[in-house]
C-alpha cells in the first residue's frame, strides 16, 4: 500500500524557540516500509496545507496517517481529514499519537465519517497490522491492537517488540535543515529510552506507557548517531540517564567511534544529582544544553505537581549543572490562581538566575491524573487553547490581566536571552550559522513579541469553536490505574532499572499506582 504520513502544523511556542523533526512519524514510516509498503512523509511545520493537498492529488495514497501528539492540533487534523476525503474518497484516513490515544472516540466523532480509525498506543507496532487489514475491511481493522473505529474498540494496544527494531526513516523528510532547537541549528532528534517510571500529576508520559521504562542498546544508538548529518542532536527521552550505567555505555560507544555532536537533553534535578558522574562524562562528550523541569520555586508548588524533590535539591541541581558549563533552561508552571504578587515574585527570581526561565500554564490534559482530580471547571473546551500557553481553567485575575502578567513574566526570557542581547552574546555562533546558510535561530530572535502578545492571546478565546474537547468526569479524590493507562502496566517487569534505581524512583514518587 501507499502510505502518506503527516505531521500537523506548528504550535505557539514552536514559532519562537524550536522546531523539532517528527521522530515518531519517522519511526512509523520505518515500520511500514520494513513491512513492504511505499511511504512518503510531509511535515506541516515547514510545509503548507496546499502542499499536502497537492501531494494527495498527485500521489494518490491508499492511506493517510496523521500524527497527533498535541491536543491543540486536533482541529487542524480533523479539517485536513475531511479535505482528504473530499479529494480522494477511497483513501483510508487514520490518526495516531500520544494525545489521540486519550481522546480517540472524540476524534472519530469530530471526523463525522472522514476518519476511519484512531490508533491508540505505540504506532510502530500497529501500523503494519493496520495496513494489512485495510483491504479486508471492518472486522479485520477492528481486530488490530489499539484500533478504535466506528464499530468499537479493538484489543489493547501492543508495545513495539524492541526499541532496537527500527531506525527512523530520516531520508523521507524533505526539509531537514528547517529543524532547530535554540542555537542548535540544524538539529536532529534521537531516542535513547522510552517511558517514565515516575507519576507526576500533570504529566501523561507515564500513563501512556503504563509506567514502563525501556532502553535502546548503545550499539543501535551509535549506529543512529552515525547516520545523522546534523551537528546538533536533541535527546528526546522524558528523563535522560535514569539508569546511570546505560548513559555511560552510550557515551563510551560514542567516544570509541569518535562521534562529535552537540547535545540537548531533559532530565530531573534529583536524577542529575544522583548520577553526577554520567552527566560530567557527557559534558565532555558534547552535552551543551539541558532542560530541567523545576516546575515550582516553593515547596507548596512542588507538592501540588507531585514532585517529591525538595526545593533545596532543585537549587543544588542548578548549581551542579552550572559547574559543568552547561546552558540550562528551566520550566516553571504558572497556575491560573496566581495573582500580581505571585507573578512579580517569579519575575524577580527569573531575573536573578542565569538560566533561561520558561513559563507554562497549569493545564489538565486527558491522560493526566489532574484531568480526573482537578475540581476547577474548564473555562474553555477549545482544543486549540490546550497548548500550555493559554489558560483553560478559571483565573483569579480577570483573564486580560492574567495574560498581561504572564507575558510580562515571559518577557524576562526575551530580555535576557532573545533579541539584540542574544545576538551580542552569541555573535560568533550566529556568524557560523549564517555562513552555513542556517537562519532558523536568527530569524526567531525577534519573533517573541509578535507571538507572545497578551491582546492576541485573549482574542484566541473568542475564535469560533468547531470542535470541543469532551468534558472530564466529575472530579474524584483518588484515581485507579485502569482509568489512566493506554498500555497495560506490567509493573517492575517492564522497567529497565536495577534494584537501587527502582528504590530511588519509589522514594521520589508520590503516587500509589503500580
Amino acid at each position: 500500500m501507499k502510505l502518506l504520513g503527516v505531521h500537523p502544523g506548528p504550535l505557539m511556542y514552536t514559532k519562537v524557540f524550536l522546531r523539532l523533526e517528527p521522530l515518531g512519524l519517522e519511526l512509523i514510516a520505518a515500520a511500514a516500509r520494513q513491512a513492504g509498503h511505499q511511504v512518503r512523509l510531509i511535515d506541516l511545520q515547514v510545509e503548507s496545507h496546499e502542499d499536502y493537498l497537492r501531494m494527495v492529488a498527485a500521489w494518490r495514497p491508499d492511506a493517510v496517517a496523521f500524527s497527533c501528539n498535541y491536543l491543540a492540533n486536533i482541529p487542524e487534523i480533523v479539517d485536513l481529514a475531511k479535505a482528504t476525503k473530499r479529494s480522494l474518497e477511497t483513501c483510508f484516513v487514520c490518526v495516531g499519537g500520544h494525545s489521540a490515544s486519550f481522546v480517540a472516540s472524540a476524534i472519530l466523532k469530530h471526523g463525522d465519517g472522514a476518519i476511519d480509525c484512531v490508533l491508540k498506543g505505540e504506532g510502530e507496532a500497529a501500523i503494519p497490522l493496520l495496513l494489512d487489514a485495510i483491504p479486508m475491511g471492518g472486522k479485520a481493522i477492528s481486530a488490530v491492537p489499539g484500533a478504535v473505529t466506528s464499530d468499537g474498540e479493538g484489543p489493547l494496544p501492543s508495545f513495539v517488540h524492541s526499541l532496537d527494531d527500527l531506525q527512523p526513516a530520516r531520508d523521507l523528510l524533505r526539509h531537514r535543515r528547517k529543524y532547530f532547537l535554540g542555537i542548535l541549528d540544524p538539529c536532529a532528534s534521537i531516542e535513547f529510552s522510552r517511558g517514565c517510571p515516575w507519576d507526576c500529576s500533570f504529566c501523561s508520559a507515564w500513563t501512556f506507557y503504563g509506567r514502563s521504562y525501556r532502553l535502546r542498546s548503545p550499539e543501535r544508538i551509535v549506529r543512529d548517531l552515525e547516520s545523522i548529518r546534523e551537528d546538533g542532536v536533541f535527546i528526546v527521552d522524558d528523563v535522560a540517564f535514569i539508569q546511570e550505567r546505560h548513559g555511560f555505555a552510550i557515551g563510551e560507544a560514542i567516544l570509541s567511534r569518535g562521534i562529535k555532536k552537540n547535545y540537548y537533553l531533559e532530565t530531573r534535578g534529583d536524577v542529575l544529582l544522583r548520577n553526577k558522574k554520567v552527566f560530567e562524562f557527557w559534558a565532555r562528550l558534547g552535552l551543551r544544553y539541558m532542560f530541567l523541569g523545576v516546575e515550582a520555586i516553593d515547596e507548596e508548588g512542588l507538592k501540588r505537581y507531585r514532585k517529591r524533590i525538595s526545593l533545596g535539591k532543585n537549587f543544588e541541581a542548578l548549581e551542579f549543572a552550572r559547574s559543568l558549563g552547561i546552558s540550562i533552561a528551566i520550566n516553571i508552571i504558572a497556575d491560573p490562581d496566581w495573582d500580581e504578587k505571585r507573578f512579580a515574585l517569579v519575575r524577580q527570581w527569573a531575573l536573578e538566575v542565569p538560566e533561561v526561565v520558561n513559563i507554562s500554564i497549569n493545564t489538565p490534559y486527558p491522560g493526566t491524573e489532574s484531568w480526573l482530580t482537578e475540581a476547577r471547571q474548564l473555562e474553555t473546551r477549545d482544543y486549540r487553547l490546550f497548548d500550555i500557553q493559554h489558560a483553560v481553567l478559571p483565573t483569579r485575575l480577570p483573564l486580560a490581566d492574567f495574560y498581561r502578567e504572564l507575558v510580562a513574566t515571559q518577557q524576562v526570557l526575551n530580555r535576557k536571552h532573545l533579541g539584540w542581547s542574544a545576538l551580542r552574546g552569541a555573535a560568533g555562533i550566529v556568524t557560523k550559522l549564517l555562513l552555513r546558510g542556517q537562519t532558523n535561530f536568527v530569524r526567531n530572535l525577534w519573533k517573541f513579541n509578535s507571538v507572545y502578545d497578551a491582546a492576541l492571546m485573549l482574542e484566541d478565546h473568542h475564535r469560533p469553536v468547531a470542535y470541543e474537547i469532551p468534558l472530564p468526569p466529575a472530579a474524584t479524590g483518588s484515581v485507579k490505574a485502569d482509568q489512566l493507562y493506554i498500555h497495560k502496566t506490567r509493573g517492575r517487569a517492564h522497567r529497565a532499572t536495577d534494584d537501587a534505581t527502582e528504590r530511588f524512583v519509589d522514594d521520589t514518587r508520590v503516587g500509589t499506582v503500580s
